[in-house]
């Protein structure tokens, strides 16, 4: 008899062990999700003022230039 409640009194802990790393994983989940989220909207900001502003790239030549240009075959 001994034996059997050895083995139950470990599974009820195995069972409050598991429960207690499903709560902490659930837990980070939940905080790895909010900051997903903050840095989406943080870039989504960036972005827009990155629209705002004009293109100003130095090779802005029209694709048949390109083409026309030499090396190209």
């Amino acid at each position: 008899m001994r034996t059997r409640t050895r083995q139950v009194v470990r599974m009820l802990a195995d069972m409050r062990h598991a429960a207690h790393c499903r709560a902490l994983r659930a837990v980070a989940t939940h905080e790895a999700m909010r900051l997903a989220a903050a840095e989406a909207e943080a870039d989504a900001g960036s972005q827009e003022k990155t629209h705002e502003a004009p293109d100003t790239s130095s090779d802005a030549r029209p694709l048949e230039a390109v083409k026309r240009g030499p090396g190209y075959h």
